[in-house]
């Protein structure tokens, strides 16, 4: 399903892209005075013409030149002052005077002649061209043709046929633009010169692939679970014995149905598994482990877990369903049955979409670098002046089209997953941190901001919040080997965590590599702090690369996407890759790429940890 969701995403991107060039082309198109674009304001209107009954008496057909034998046709017309015949045969068409059977040649004092008397604009004849292959003006007339240029505001060009003096078109500047505009329309990039062109024969295929693959998407977000609440479906399932533990709960034999995924019957049972995606497979949260006989991993476990992990066991709990005997470990979380609750004690914009959210629990909480915890997410009306955003970043705001006002109204809870930002083994009273990136809706629609976010960000100091954990397994490994962190955005706060646990809290000598990734100054998290902790710190490297921000002058570091350019600064030619760790946390595009690197520099897997920066 994976590949269906990468294949989706991308079609989309592609034909969407081709929808907007066809709305603003067409738009173009009609805005634009077609009497124009056709040279009909130039284009001199024919005289009536002289019945050719009074032009004989006629030169005999017969006695025509044999060199244009044999003919295909021959037409009886009347051209400039007199009668002519048009005679086409295999190699062209040749015209003769009808009164003296002498071929008419379009020479160029003809040819100009012609072209001066189809024209009734302002402009004067300023030069002529003989073309023996067709111009992209006029594509459909093989050869060769003669060009007329004149001086009006439009830059008329009249076409006459250098075979039989036709005049074929008039064209000039703006029908040039609609030309290109027509080719952007119908796509037909390669002058096909139809509508039916391959190009929009692939978009109609690549339309229909979406509309087909957005069904399967939709159809397999669902699970059995969601329908639960139709009668008939609440037991339809056989039940299996398996066992379910934690690492510090003993194993609980269950009866589980055998038709809902682990997600979905655990939490039938009271034992919830952290998600940020209620169970569809795009968080990667709901890990279990199995202790013995895992089953085949599937495409969605692979995105989200290491090799290492899934060696060990390790899978998805909304990818799989309970079987007779299964032994599994959840997360202590998972068992964790009352909440625990925390107070805010302050709140603050970082960058314009981004904010620090501090919050001191009721009682100590243990946790270690890289660990999460799991808000509970009621119900709320929010209004956007709860934001508090600050006049520094209204003009970033003013570019969301955000309602005045947006609510959550659900039955029951949801639950927000964000990483700790602080090191661990605080002294009390304990506070801890969190990176919550505010979540607008996509441009142009009418959904409303994130559910999770939305709430976190309105919180004022003060107010009272509940959560579940500590959770999680993005962990530092306990070695010596040079340490590598990259991430960008939100993925700032577990990476912060772990660096300011190796050198604060354990003093830690080895080589520390911060490389952060930013679009521009505003962006980059915490600059000072890790500016000060280079400085104090020989064997720690804190590095940024900013990808948008082309023209600030004010910026004299990296420029380019982040696992770009440290692979240019730092990996192409590390002596010794083969002994550093790599953490990576950040935007689902940066993870990716960056994995990739790493995969293609022969980094074996255990070696890199990586975590969502939805977390």
């Amino acid at each position: 399903m994976i590949f269906f969701r990468k294949l989706h995403k991308w079609l989309g991107l592609i034909i969407g892209a081709q929808l907007v060039i066809w709305l603003l082309s067409g738009t173009l198109i009609s805005f634009i005075d077609q009497q124009k674009v056709s040279g009909g304001t130039t284009r001199q209107q024919p005289d009536e013409e002289l019945p050719l009954a009074s032009s004989g008496p006629f030169f005999p057909v017969s006695r025509l030149s044999p060199a244009v034998a044999p003919a295909e046709s021959v037409t009886l017309a009347n051209f400039l002052n007199g009668p002519v015949y048009r005679v086409v045969a295999n190699d062209g068409t040749t015209m003769f005077d009808a009164h003296t059977g002498n071929i008419v040649r379009i020479d160029r004092p003809l040819a100009e002649q012609i072209a001066g008397d189809s024209y009734r604009g302002t402009g004067n004849l300023v030069s002529s061209e003989n073309l023996e292959s067709a111009s992209d003006e006029v594509r459909d007339v093989p050869g060769p043709v003669w060009r007329i240029d004149f001086d009006d505001d439009l830059g008329t060009r009249v076409y006459v046929s250098a075979d039989d003096g036709e005049v074929l078109a008039h064209r000039n500047s703006r029908w040039k633009l609609v030309d290109f505009l027509l080719m952007l329309h119908f796509m037909d990039y390669v002058r096909a010169g139809s509508f039916n062109n391959p190009q929009i024969i692939v978009v109609g295929f690549g339309t229909l692939w979406i509309a087909i693959s957005g069904l399967l998407l939709v159809f397999y977000s669902f699970s059995r679970s969601d329908f639960l609440w139709l009668p008939g479906l609440k037991s339809a399932g056989q039940k299996v014995n398996c066992t379910v533990g934690s690492d510090g709960q003993s194993g609980h034999s269950l009866h589980l149905d055998s038709s809902l995924s682990y997600y979905a019957g655990l939490s039938q049972r009271g034992i919830k598994l952290s998600s940020n995606c209620d169970g569809s497979g795009s968080c990667g949260l709901c890990k279990v482990r199995y202790e013995h006989d895992a089953p085949d991993y599937t495409v969605v476990d692979r995105e989200w877990i290491s090799a290492e992990g899934l060696a060990n066991g390790l899978r998805l709990g909304c990818q799989h369903k309970p079987r007779s005997n299964d032994a599994v470990i959840v997360p202590d979380v998972a068992f964790q049955k009352s909440l625990r609750w925390a107070e805010v004690v302050s709140s603050r914009w970082l960058t314009p979409l981004l904010k620090e959210i501090r919050i001191r629990p009721d009682e100590f909480i243990q946790f270690v670098s890289g660990d999460y915890l799991e808000f509970q997410v009621p119900n709320y009306h929010i209004s956007r002046e709860q934001l508090a955003v600050p006049e520094s970043f209204s003009e970033v705001w003013n570019e969301l089209l955000l309602p005045d006002s947006w609510s959550k109204s659900t039955a029951g809870d949801d639950s927000r997953t964000y990483s700790v930002a602080v090191a661990p083994n605080q002294v009390q009273p304990q506070e801890l941190v969190f990176n919550v990136r505010f979540a607008p809706p996509p441009a142009g629609t009418e959904f409303l901001p994130g559910v999770g976010s939305s709430y976190l960000c309105a919180l004022p100091v003060g107010e009272r919040v509940a959560f579940r954990g500590p959770a999680g397994d993005f962990r530092l490994i306990e070695s010596d080997r040079e340490k590598i962190l990259i991430g960008g955005g939100a993925g700032m706060a577990p990476l912060k965590s772990m660096a300011l646990h190796l050198l604060e809290n354990q003093r830690w000598q080895g080589k520390l590599r911060f490389w952060y990734g930013a679009r521009n100054q505003q962006e980059i998290l915490y600059r000072e702090l890790f500016e000060a902790l280079a400085d104090e710190h020989p064997n720690f490297e804190w590095e940024v690369a900013l990808s948008d921000s082309p023209d600030d002058a004010q910026w004299h570091g990296h420029r380019g996407f982040i696992h770009e350019t440290i692979f240019e600064q730092v990996l192409k030619d590390h002596p010794a890759l083969d002994e550093c760790e790599f953490y990576l946390c950040g935007p689902p595009p940066m993870l990716a790429a960056t994995r990739q690197m790493l995969h293609d520099l022969g980094i074996a897997e255990q070696m890199v940890r990586f975590d969502d920066f939805g977390n």
